[in-house]
């Protein structure tokens, strides 16, 4: 028996990203249910957000490990830094991808000529196998199909869409660590496409303006914007159609399967609670916020598994000139517990 024969809502929930005026996201992913869409782990929808109310995205120096981000932007502008000596500005039309490996930070800013921010926010998880490798930071452009009714964007991965009589099709240049898909598609009202799939991976639908009708077999649902939309396991198909009143614009995301266990706390990704006990006072330190026992050394597996010099930071270096870094939260009382494909659905996420 498969782990969802059905669609599956994941509603999106309000997070603040700051104080009072700061910019607020729709989280749908982690959730109760499920915790995973093949290796995609974290999925933040924002705005449009007027950045002259808000303050727009201001987020200082910050850690990740054993993931990478994903910025993929509708309106407006975000200055990206991070330890590697990257410092990109980052479009609508962009994919902006950075990997942690064993440890990275980054900042992310609105640009000072954005007015409105709009866009998504994802991460995905690191095989096991990969979840040390060397740190990366690339931006590309993908070029935008166009055919009757609809457009098309890809990402990562590769898509074939049928729209009006029109075949469009594209495959990124980008390679990953594990097979995943991410294509931005619009669709004028009232009209209708639909899509091959790989029955072997997870996929899921994500609904940024507009009314979505979706089928996949016999399955079909309804998605309004901001929710994120698990499809049934073992789908070959999906028949999409923009309901009238409004084009439609949604994410596509999918990938194989992760088939592991994943522990999200803050902004780490690790496999034991010691792990992340030992990411976040190594990072304390590294920041100067905090100071551990032997200096908070570097988890042992970590320094053996990505090859860290004995002097290695984890973490950085970052440049001296950027606004201070953020410190980590405490960490909860009683142990970190993994999750996966299926959620504990007595628990809210991290």
């Amino acid at each position: 028996m498969s782990a969802f024969e059905d669609f599956l809502l994941l509603a999106p929930r309000e997070v603040p990203l700051g104080g009072p005026r700061a910019m607020t996201v729709h989280r749908t992913l982690p959730a109760r249910a499920t915790s995973l869409i093949g290796a995609w782990c974290f999925v933040d929808h924002f705005g449009p957000d007027d950045v002259e109310a808000s303050g727009g995205m201001r987020v200082p120096r910050h850690p990740h490990t054993g993931l990478a981000t994903v910025s993929w932007l509708f309106d407006g502008a975000i200055v990206h830094r991070d330890a590697l000596g990257s410092h990109a500005l980052v479009r609508p039309g962009d994919l902006d991808l950075m990997v942690a490996g064993a440890g990275i930070t980054h900042s992310e800013f609105s640009s000072p000529d954005t007015t409105v921010l709009h866009g998504v926010q994802l991460w995905y998880a690191l095989p096991d196998a990969r979840r040390f490798r060397e740190r990366e930071f690339l931006v590309t452009t993908p070029v935008e199909q166009a055919g009757g009714p609809a457009r098309m964007r890809v990402g990562l991965g590769a898509l074939t869409l049928r729209a009006g009589g029109a075949v469009l099709a594209d495959a990124s240049p980008v390679t990953t660590d594990t097979a995943l898909l991410l294509a931005q598609i619009d669709l004028a009202a009232g009209t209708r496409a639909s899509m091959d799939l790989d029955p072997s991976h997870e996929h899921g639908l994500l609904v940024d303006r507009g009314t979505a009708r979706l089928e996949a077999g016999e399955r079909s649902t309804t998605a309004a914007p901001r929710e994120l939309h698990v499809l049934p396991d073992g789908a070959s198909s999906l028949t999409l159609t923009a309901e009238e009143g409004e084009d439609l614009r949604v994410l596509l995301l999918g990938g194989e399967p992760l088939g592991e266990e994943i522990l999200m706390w803050w902004n780490f990704v690790g496999r034991t609670h010691e792990e992340i006990v030992a990411f976040r006072a190594r990072y304390q330190v590294e920041i100067g916020e905090e100071d551990g026992p032997d200096g908070a050394a570097v988890d042992p597996l970590t320094r053996e598994r990505a090859g860290l010099a004995a002097d290695a930071e984890q973490f950085g270096p970052f440049a001296p000139h950027t606004p201070a870094a953020l410190p980590a939260p405490a960490l909860p009382h009683g142990r970190l517990r993994t999750r996966g494909r299926v959620g504990h659905p007595e628990e809210h996420p991290a």
